[in-house]
């Protein structure tokens, strides 16, 4: 007789900043807290919300942990490890404030335009998946 342990992946809530761009003179920016899952210090992969605050369940976010910006958002659960794969190959060390990683150059392979960002944001072709995936280069459970 085989017996399968099934453990889930550790979780932590995720801060989210999210701005209003339509105020360009007076912008507003919101906190949500959802549930993400660590990926590396300062990093974590969580559930993306569109434009009404309401989860897209399938689609994943990559955010920076101290400022609460997304890195890559809209991506399937498999693009979204290789986007976090990609970021911690960077070296950077994730844990530093926002202003710090923006003006580091090895950010410059994840800005828009480059792999991450292309990787599927809005493609169709991805299907939604739950996150994390079994076969994740990310998932450790603890």
């Amino acid at each position: 007789m085989t017996t399968i342990t099934s453990t889930a992946a550790r979780t932590i809530p995720v801060r989210l900043h999210l701005s209003d761009t339509d105020a360009v003179d007076e912008p507003r920016v919101s906190q949500v807290i959802v549930t993400g899952w660590p990926v590396a210090p300062g990093l974590a992969i969580n559930v993306t919300l569109d434009e009404d605050g309401l989860r897209l369940d399938g689609r994943y976010s990559l955010t920076h942990l101290p400022s609460g910006q997304a890195i890559a958002q809209r991506l399937c659960a498999r693009h979204a490890d290789q986007a976090a794969v990609a970021a911690v190959a960077t070296g950077i060390d994730w844990t530093d404030d926002a202003k710090q990683i923006v003006a580091d150059e090895r950010t410059a392979s994840l800005r828009p335009g480059v792999a991450v960002w292309d990787w599927c944001g809005y493609d169709a072709f991805c299907r939604a998946e739950a996150y994390p995936r079994p076969d994740s280069p990310t998932y450790v459970s603890r």
